[in-house]
């Protein structure tokens, strides 16, 4: 949880009561050193009045890595520096895991020694799930939002987006508590996000203020550059141009009341301002005890 009124940078340990975890994404955990207030946030996010709301809470967490990608799984080296980083500020550290193939378990295998006892690790699979609770006890399991699927595209046209269920988490909680997860993340559900907040088997994060759409394997962004078969390949040279490059996705004549993003191999979109109100609500609920925020990179 987070203390109002202070900036950024100072370090805080004990959490004030109402008040919600605020974690922050980051590429390069150094850049949060020395910020403070709303115009840190209106330069990130673009956003006036999300800005300032923020800029009332201190982080209390650094989240290292991506959900999304293998590529951005931290070195060693950049870990170390993140958690001492995260360390100064009086944060605690929560590293990202993407969708994990065998070679994927064996980095992070290699990774979490590293973490301090009680960091969290938040997981995108099952998979990813069991090796953590089997191999390192001493971190905290946290269900990643990739994991907590729900219909994503707000592109969907509205009659058929009319026809879908909601957003219902409760049948995940036999299965997140046999894995002994502790906590769950999840964007902004698109339908009736004030039943789903109120119904949640775990404290919830939620993302703000981009959602994701979808992923996949292979990185529109990065393949740009490429050539011939390689192109559009699943497992192609990574120079991460997507903590660089992002691209608005546009439809001539379709409509779309939200903005729509490439970004590597994801898609994400804005959230809408109802939807953000249904976050504060729910904050102020305490049916949210966590909102994250991306820092240099959603």
């Amino acid at each position: 949880m987070c203390v109002q009124g202070r900036h950024i940078a100072e370090p805080e340990c004990a959490p004030a009561v109402g008040q919600p975890e605020r974690a922050v994404t980051f590429a390069s955990p150094a850049s949060l050193v020395g910020g403070k207030g709303p115009d840190l946030w209106l330069k990130t996010l673009g956003d006036r009045k999300l800005a300032d709301w923020l800029a009332a809470y201190t982080p209390t967490h650094v989240y290292l890595g991506s959900e999304f990608c293998e590529h951005l799984i931290p070195t060693p080296v950049a870990l170390r520096k993140g958690v001492a980083i995260a360390r100064d500020l009086g944060c605690m550290v929560s590293l990202l895991a993407p969708i994990a193939a065998p070679k994927d378990l064996r980095t992070l295998g290699n990774l979490l020694p590293s973490l301090p006892d009680e960091s969290e690790v938040i997981v995108s699979d099952w998979g990813t799930a069991y090796f953590v609770r089997e191999r390192f006890p001493g971190l905290r399991l946290i269900a990643g939002r990739v994991l907590c699927r729900m219909q994503r595209d707000p592109r969907i046209p509205a009659a058929h987006s009319a026809l879908a269920a909601s957003f219902d988490p409760r049948p995940l909680g036999a299965m997140l508590a046999r894995l002994g997860f502790v906590r769950m993340e999840l964007d902004v559900p698109l339908t009736d996000p004030h039943a789903a907040f109120s119904s949640l088997p775990l404290p919830a994060s939620v993302h703000v203020p981009f959602s994701c759409v979808a992923k996949g394997r292979m990185c529109r962004i990065g393949s740009t550059a490429m050539r011939g078969a390689e192109r559009f390949a699943v497992g192609s040279r990574c120079r991460k141009e997507c903590l660089r490059v992002s691209a608005k996705l546009e439809r001539p004549g379709a409509g779309d009341q939200r903005e729509v993003y490439q970004l590597g191999n994801s898609i994400i979109s804005r959230i809408s301002d109802a939807m953000l109100a249904a976050v504060m609500n729910a904050v102020e609920s305490g049916a949210v005890s966590r909102l994250v925020i991306p820092g240099d990179a959603p």
